[in-house]
């Protein structure tokens, strides 16, 4: 499934950093090709109107359209990780990892400090766990987010105040 890879949604990870962007196989650059896209688009529903209008029979057109149809509508409702038969386990990864940061920071504690956050899948997710970043006073627990996975695990590190949450480099 080549095809497949084209749209950048093959992991929850893929899902949780880039979303519905990753479709444009340019995730989290802003569109830079909307216009064209749009440009194109438009142009083929057009043809594809004027065609309609103008052919004889119409069998043969629906039958090629829907034929070209298919393997997106495969990727959309099957093998993509926000497919809607992939959600189940989505939302296990995502609520498994998510519930793995809120174990460790208990939000509100205003004695939590994170101290490091890569800016990666880990990001968001410990963004909704711990949302403000208030200065502890004192510093009781600090936490740290590494590494681009949601399988990343919460452990306590040598020093018994600080969790770090994934594999640091």
């Amino acid at each position: 499934m080549d095809w497949l890879a084209d749209t950048g949604l093959q992991t929850a990870e893929a899902v949780v950093l880039d979303g519905a962007n990753a479709v444009t196989s340019e995730p989290r650059q802003h569109f830079p090709h909307a216009g064209l896209s749009a440009g194109l688009a438009g142009a083929v529903l057009l043809l594809t109107v004027l065609w309609l209008r103008t052919a004889r029979s119409r069998a043969p057109i629906a039958i090629a359209l829907l034929l070209l149809a298919v393997p997106g509508t495969l990727a959309l409702l099957a093998f993509r990780a926000d497919a809607p038969l992939q959600r189940g386990a989505l939302a296990a990864t995502v609520t498994s990892a998510l519930g793995e940061l809120q174990a460790q920071t208990r939000w509100p504690d205003p004695h939590l400090k994170v101290v490091h956050e890569d800016d990666d899948v880990l990001f968001p997710l410990t963004r909704y766990a711990a949302p403000t970043r208030p200065e502890p006073t004192p510093p009781l627990r600090q936490l740290e987010t590494w590494g681009g996975s949601l399988q990343a695990r919460c452990v306590a590190a040598p020093d018994p105040t600080r969790v770090v949450c994934g594999a640091p480099p």
